[in-house]
């Protein structure tokens, strides 16, 4: 990348500064972290089925200041705004777990739950598959469902990490962000302050937040 060479040039030129970072014009690390408000309890949930996701979802959290709350307890998926689908060659291999897995998937098809994909570009032994041959192994019921819909982000190893975790964090904060108001989320949060039932599913009633989340690190 163009950072990569300045850097290179640089430190080859062995100019004032160049052990220090440098940040280019719309650079994502030049700023922190988004602040990831969100109305739910939880950010995002992954499955104990996904092989690799819970060690994805600590490196975001890291890349997010230890802000992301996260799960990977299916009774508290529903309090998560986003399903953290981690994908690379291992996850919809033959087997008992790729098979769990895709059920637990579908079933979130089913519910209109948001997904954050992350597909794993690392070298090295994380699993790295091609894009084609990730979805050659997916059920077809996931890719007629359109588990494919949203944009996965790759997760790149070396210098290019942070941002890769930074844009994984942009797509979490679009999603988990605070609703824009209008009559419908504004008649929502009466029903349920009048009948002190969470219909969102969102763990909170109302305007008024849950108890303390359980979060995975």
């Amino acid at each position: 990348s163009m950072k990569l060479l300045i850097v290179e040039l640089l430190r080859a030129w062995k100019a004032a500064g160049a052990d220090q970072p440098i940040f280019l014009p719309g650079d994502l690390l030049r700023s922190p972290p988004p602040p990831l408000a969100t109305k739910r309890s939880l950010h995002v949930y992954f499955s104990r089925d996904n092989a690799g996701a819970a060690a994805v979802a600590a490196g975001i959290a890291e890349a997010s200041g230890q802000q992301l709350r996260s799960t990977d307890d299916p009774a508290q998926a529903r309090a998560a705004c986003a399903f953290l689908l981690y994908l690379n060659g291992a996850t919809f291999a033959a087997g008992e777990r790729a098979e769990a897995l895709g059920r637990e998937v579908h079933e979130a098809l089913e519910g209109d739950r948001p997904f954050v994909l992350v597909h794993e570009r690392r070298d090295g032994d994380a699993g790295a598959a091609t894009f084609d041959d990730i979805i050659a192994a997916t059920p077809a019921a996931l890719r007629d469902a359109g588990v494919y819909r949203p944009i996965a982000t790759p997760l790149h190893g070396g210098p290019h990490a942070e941002v890769s975790l930074r844009l994984v964090l942009g797509q979490i904060d679009a999603l988990c962000g605070p609703r824009r108001g209008g009559l419908l989320s504004d008649a929502l949060n009466l029903t349920e302050n009048l009948t002190g039932i969470d219909l969102d599913g969102d763990g909170r009633v109302g305007s008024e937040r849950s108890a303390s989340p359980q979060t995975v690190p």
